[in-house]
């Protein structure tokens, strides 16, 4: 027991690919948590970068935010715990949500059971959620056949059979036909795990999700160790572009335009079956907007305050897609060159890195 007969936190890790809608699920269940229940919720991010969209959009939504950068939760356990134990010394959450990178292997064995096992006394970790876009359900689900051929990637597979419950976003999108149907191919790809299909936005099933984290249920499920070595050709495929920059506005700004003209940039460049997904972030004391592309599908993730500012604002992108470094930073500077000329934007400051991950291995994996 924690000083002071403080019960263990309740500890939530919230897996799942590039673009499946992590990221606004664990927003819109802090705010349900919190306006509902009365919660106190803290995040923890994580990137390969040094600036995260996921962090502002959380500091925006009123969350306490740490973030692990530079590499996955599995290859930086000990800086994860540190944050969380961090956060718990700064305001004693009653619940943590971590994401992990969308491209993140083996979190079961190298997050989530090392994590009940050896802090047993400072978290109470609920069991693995892997949230899977449900328009892609199939997509997800398929593996590439011998030699990579045949379509399809490991790694988000292998992500939703690490899960002990599947929550199949995005269901709004969907006919009930459809839920159905995705609902039932993966129940029989991952016979262990409960599947609940939801939607942050029409605020589906969002009750049944919380009333998980807010019981006493635990993880329980048994990882399978896997050679990491394997997913080693998908991840080196995708180039990650972060930038972040100053922006002044020379009269008015449409904060809406802004995003919408530089996703719309985006798209165009690149085939919509490489991009993973691209978010972006634009705020100021005033008004800030979020939006993210997947594929060739953009959404807009939140909007807060009023559509149009002056003065300065902070822009923040992320970018996975699968196209060479040099590409991206070429292409996404001159979409945001030709956006702020077109919106009557001045970006100063720039600050942008360019790479492909390097691969990692798990600071330790444990059953």
């Amino acid at each position: 027991m924690q000083s002071g007969d403080k019960p263990p936190t309740r500890f939530v890790v919230l897996g799942g690919y590039l673009g499946a809608g992590k990221t606004t699920l664990a927003a819109a269940l802090g705010k349900e948590l919190r306006s509902k229940h009365g919660k106190s919720v803290a995040i923890i991010t994580n990137d390969q970068g040094n600036v995260l969209v996921d962090t502002e959009y959380m500091k925006d939504a009123g969350f306490d935010v740490k973030d692990v950068l530079g590499g996955c939760f599995c290859a930086n356990f000990g800086e994860f715990v540190k944050n969380a134990r961090s956060l718990v010394a700064m305001g004693r959450p009653d619940v943590i949500i971590a994401e992990p990178i969308g491209t993140s292997t083996a979190i079961l064995g190298s997050v989530v059971a090392p994590l009940r096992s050896m802090y047993p006394d400072e978290f109470q970790v609920a069991p693995f959620f892997v949230v899977v876009d449900g328009t892609r359900a199939a997509e997800t689900l398929k593996r590439p056949e011998g030699f990579g051929l045949g379509g399809g990637k490991l790694i988000p597979s292998h992500q939703v059979r690490e899960a002990e419950y599947v929550l199949l976003s995005k269901v709004d999108r969907l006919s009930e036909q459809e839920v159905q149907e995705a609902e039932g191919l993966i129940s029989r790809e991952v016979s262990d795990a409960e599947v609940i299909p939801c939607s942050a936005l029409a605020r589906r099933n969002m009750d049944r999700i919380v009333e998980i984290i807010l019981s006493g249920r635990v993880s329980t499920k048994e990882p399978q160790e896997v050679d990491q070595r394997m997913f080693a050709v998908e991840k080196a495929s995708m180039g990650w572009f972060n930038a972040h920059a100053r922006l002044v506005a020379e009269g008015r700004l449409d904060i809406n335009q802004f995003v919408t003209a530089l996703m719309r940039r985006v798209a165009t460049d690149f085939p919509p079956e490489t991009i993973g997904h691209v978010k972006v972030m634009l705020t100021s004391p005033t008004a800030s907007a979020k939006m993210s592309l997947v594929e060739d599908r953009m959404q807009v993730d939140g909007l807060k305050g009023g559509r149009y500012f002056t003065g300065e604002g902070k822009l923040v992108l992320n970018a996975r897609v699968s196209a060479a470094p040099n590409d991206l930073r070429r292409s996404f500077e001159k979409a945001i060159s030709e956006t702020a000329m077109e919106t009557g934007a001045q970006v100063l400051e720039m600050g942008e890195a360019c790479f492909t991950p390097k691969p990692e291995a798990p600071s330790l994996f444990m059953k």
